[in-house]
């Protein structure tokens, strides 16, 4: 089992939770107009300089708590949310449909397994020679889709998670731990669930029209 060290892993999430919290801010305040460029750097150094408080002044010594470590995906897509609306072309409050129904899927069963309801073991398999084999499958879809697919961004986004926890084994060694935690699950689930209500709606649109 090779993990990646306390020190690394520290920087991690005072990094990784500082992005985060970045793209929420970046994310609410551009709701109704384009958030400027300058003012984003600003709010993401902000967000930075609050996750680097020692201790329990640190925004992410309570979110990693909750949490513990965001996974490198999430930090991925909230790195181009931060990007995407700096550069006034929207960021993603709605995750692309096959990504988010992966995500769902793939977690509403790992975590139905991790609490007992299921037995497949299969966090810890994120740890063995399983994980080489899905490294390779993420990876090559990844690479396919950014080639050729409509969401180039976020299949780079899944790439580079991928590569963080091949190279360093960020964020805790464990390769589920690499592309999904509660909150982009959670993400996930509501980009599915705004998603069906757009489309009741268009459709009730077409019906009434």
């Amino acid at each position: 089992m090779n993990l990646p060290s306390l020190g690394l892993q520290v920087v991690y999430s005072h990094v990784a939770w500082g992005m985060v919290l970045a793209a929420c801010g970046v994310g609410l305040l551009s709701w109704k107009r384009p958030f400027p460029t300058k003012l984003a750097a600003a709010w993401l150094l902000l967000a930075w300089v609050l996750c680097a408080l020692p201790g329990a002044a640190s925004p992410a010594y309570w979110l990693s708590l909750v949490f513990s470590h965001p996974s490198g995906l999430l930090v991925a897509c909230c790195t181009l949310t931060v990007w995407m609306n700096a550069s006034r072309e929207g960021g993603y409050r709605v995750l692309p449909p096959g990504l988010a129904l992966v995500l769902v899927g793939a977690g509403a069963v790992l975590y139905l397994d991790s609490w007992g309801w299921l037995s497949f073991g299969l966090y810890t398999h994120g740890f063995g020679p399983a994980a080489a084999l899905a490294g390779v499958l993420v990876g090559a879809a990844a690479v396919v889709a950014v080639a050729r697919g409509p969401h180039r961004a976020v299949a780079m986004a899944a790439l580079l998670a991928w590569l963080l926890f091949a190279l360093l084994r960020l964020p805790t060694g464990n390769a589920w731990d690499a592309l999904l935690d509660p909150m982009l699950w959670l993400w996930a689930l509501f980009s599915l669930l705004a998603r069906a209500r757009s489309h009741r709606s268009k459709r009730r649109d077409l019906l009434t029209a």
